[in-house]
């Protein structure tokens, strides 16, 4: 028998956390509908910071999920970061052969466990990493700061704002 994933004990208190709407939702096709809103909204907002910061770093989110993590848990495995940032281990491999050819990353093996596979930021990477991330904040605070009400979550702004830019074809992003 297979076992379910790690973390999956958790995933009540997790939902109940992040998305408390779905609590009081229809069982069944209340709770997709729910679910797939904020999957559209998650969407929406990766693309949105892909399409008006990452764009210009050449970095793709997931480019930038691993230099970032890299940054923040120097030295560390692929296989960490790749759990980390919920792709696979290609991706994350993908990704850091292209950081490394830019310079940004630089990969080890330690003498202990050759299967193994180190990540480490250069200052390059490093630096890149601490200005691309707060261009996202920027970005992202612009987003939501013009929209923000004392009764609203980010995740509603988010959403109210899916259907502006989907009307809107001048905006970064925007697919009318």
């Amino acid at each position: 028998m297979s076992e379910k994933p790690s973390g999956d004990a958790h995933l009540a208190t997790l939902a109940a956390t992040v998305a408390p709407g779905l609590a009081g939702a229809e069982a069944g096709p209340g709770r997709l509908d729910h679910v797939a809103q904020l999957c559209r909204t998650a969407n929406f907002a990766r693309r949105h910071l892909e399409v008006t910061v990452l764009y210009e770093a050449n970095l793709t989110w997931t480019s930038y999920d691993v230099l970032h993590l890299t940054v923040m848990h120097r030295p560390v495995d692929t296989g960490v970061v790749a759990a980390l940032a919920h792709v696979s281990k290609g991706s994350v491999t993908r990704s850091a052969t292209a950081l490394i050819k830019r310079g940004l990353l630089r990969r080890s093996i330690p003498a202990t466990d050759r299967r193994r596979s180190l990540l480490a930021p250069t200052t390059a990477g490093w630096a890149l990493n601490q200005q691309v991330r707060a261009q996202l904040i920027a970005e992202l605070n612009t987003l939501l700061d013009n929209q923000v009400s004392a009764d609203r979550h980010d995740i509603d702004v988010l959403r109210h704002l899916i259907t502006a830019y989907h009307r809107d074809p001048s905006l970064p992003g925007a697919t009318a």
